[in-house]
């Protein structure tokens, strides 16, 4: 079974008059381990496909299912708790707490409390080079390390999706692809299944498939043997 599965999938705006297809009849399946990458100009439907298959929103049509869960079919509250256990989140804009320390940040968004909070945020910031940072706010930390923060933030509640929208988009292209070979080790090592959406060119040479998005369309779909370790 794919871990998500989208079918015939729709996302549409009033504009006034108008009725704007942001998403149109999109279908596709992303299975454990995967490592796609989804391109297309700005306005093609990247953040909002994204948004769906990450259940921050609902299609209009058509139906989406994670771990075999119709997000149609579900609740609000039950709908928050799937993504809290199942989905990590990464953004270009970092989204951290500036008056939080880095390891604060991470701490803030655990769903399950134990004993052992402390020393899960540590070692998830060990994982992406980052421990010895742990204390300094973000106005100290560089744009790759607050971005490392984002996504040792979205591993903290180990789960097996990562969705990444325009990781690399604030940072210069070597610091971009540092990122980019995290989220790959992740993948690679760990099976997460990465899903990002860019319109950096690079980042794709990471994937394992490409799907191009126009107009809320899949318009093209590359497969790639295998991706950069």
């Amino acid at each position: 079974m794919p871990i998500i599965k989208a079918s015939h999938i729709t996302k549409t705006y009033r504009q006034g008059t108008k009725t704007i297809h942001a998403v149109h009849d999109v279908s596709l399946e992303i299975d454990k381990a995967d490592f796609l990458v989804i391109i297309g100009p700005s306005g093609s439907g990247k953040s909002t496909l994204l948004q769906l298959i990450g259940a921050l929103d609902r299609p209009t049509s058509g139906a989406i299912e994670i771990h075999g869960v119709d997000i149609m079919k579900v609740n609000d509250a039950a709908l928050t708790k799937l993504r809290g256990s199942s989905i990590g989140f990464i953004f270009q804009s970092f989204n951290l707490i500036p008056t939080l320390t880095a390891a604060q940040n991470v701490e803030a968004v655990i769903t399950k409390r134990t004993p052992h909070d402390r020393k899960r945020v540590l070692h998830v910031l060990k994982q992406v080079d980052l421990e010895h940072r742990a204390h300094h706010l973000p106005s100290l930390l560089s744009g790759g390390e607050q971005q490392r923060v984002a996504i040792a933030r979205a591993l903290i509640n180990e789960p097996d999706i990562i969705l990444a929208d325009e990781p690399t988009g604030n940072l210069d292209s070597k610091t971009g692809e540092d990122i980019m070979r995290i989220l790959s080790e992740l993948n690679a090592k760990q099976k997460k299944t990465v899903i990002v959406i860019t319109h950096s060119d690079y980042v794709k040479q990471f994937a394992d498939r490409v799907i191009e998005l126009k107009d809320g369309k899949i318009v093209a779909t590359h497969q790639h043997t295998s991706h950069l370790a």
